[in-house]
């Protein structure tokens, strides 16, 4: 059953009944991309797939948001629909979530998919680009040079940019920009759940050697390596990936 609340703005399938299963899907993904689990899952559990604020059939925040708003948005719909002490399965972006949510309220078990959450250290030529950008992007203002290179700047942004940048509309390009610069491995020793960690061995969005690190940092955690997979290896290889699943929870 797809359900609205309203004052939050946010859309989410729930069915089955029993202990709570969040789930929280990736930067540019939606709630129906797990129905799959909700199948699975709904004869033993009540499980819940969110829209997160700006995707799927959620509503755009009015502002540049964090982390901590999506958190503070979850907590007010956990405490809406009575959710309390969850199995929490995230990708990327939820995972992202789930990290500093965990700092905030107590879950029973914790899965994280190619998690996000952990800022590298990034090569020289990241910061060529960007700062390229923004050099064209106040040069730009400038009348003349407007029309001498028509449409330069919206080239150079669509090459520059990662895909999920350029489909983003205005608010989630500020918002992407401000939560992929947030690093929460502050909060990973924290996570007293037990954590199961999926990694794809080819996943070039987050890379396997931040699931290793999570491994380290968080107090009670497996992780689960998927040869030839990469960012969706609970999709490529979605077999493997519900026994896996199953064997922990």
């Amino acid at each position: 059953m797809t359900d609205f609340i309203e004052e939050l703005g946010l859309s989410y399938l729930v069915e089955g009944e029993g202990k709570a299963l969040v789930i929280l899907h990736g930067w540019g993904c939606n709630k129906e991309m797990f129905q799959f689990l909700i199948d699975k899952y709904k004869d033993k559990y009540q499980v819940y797939a969110f829209d997160l604020p700006g995707f799927g059939a959620s509503r755009e925040p009015k502002e540049v948001i964090g982390t901590e708003a999506f958190c503070d948005i979850l907590i007010k719909a956990f405490k809406i629909l009575k959710i309390e002490n969850p199995i929490m399965i995230g990708h990327s972006h939820g995972g992202r979530i789930i990290l500093r949510l965990s700092s905030k309220m107590d879950f029973d078990k914790v899965i994280l998919m190619g998690s996000a959450g952990i800022v590298n250290k990034r090569p020289a030529s990241y910061y060529i680009k960007v700062y390229t950008y923004k050099t064209l992007k106040k040069i730009y203002q400038f009348y003349p040079i407007k029309k001498l290179f028509p449409g330069l700047l919206d080239k150079y942004s669509k090459n520059a940019g990662s895909e999920d940048y350029r489909n983003a509309s205005p608010i989630m390009k500020g918002v992407l920009s401000k939560v992929v610069n947030e690093d929460h491995k502050e909060y990973l020793p924290g996570i007293k759940a037990p954590t199961l960690l999926i990694w794809g061995a080819n996943d070039t969005a987050t890379p396997l050697s931040d699931g290793r690190l999570m491994e380290k940092m968080i107090p009670d955690a497996g992780l689960v390596v998927f040869e030839g997979a990469g960012h969706f290896a609970f999709l490529e290889q979605k077999q493997r990936f519900l026994a896996v699943l199953d064997a922990f929870i």
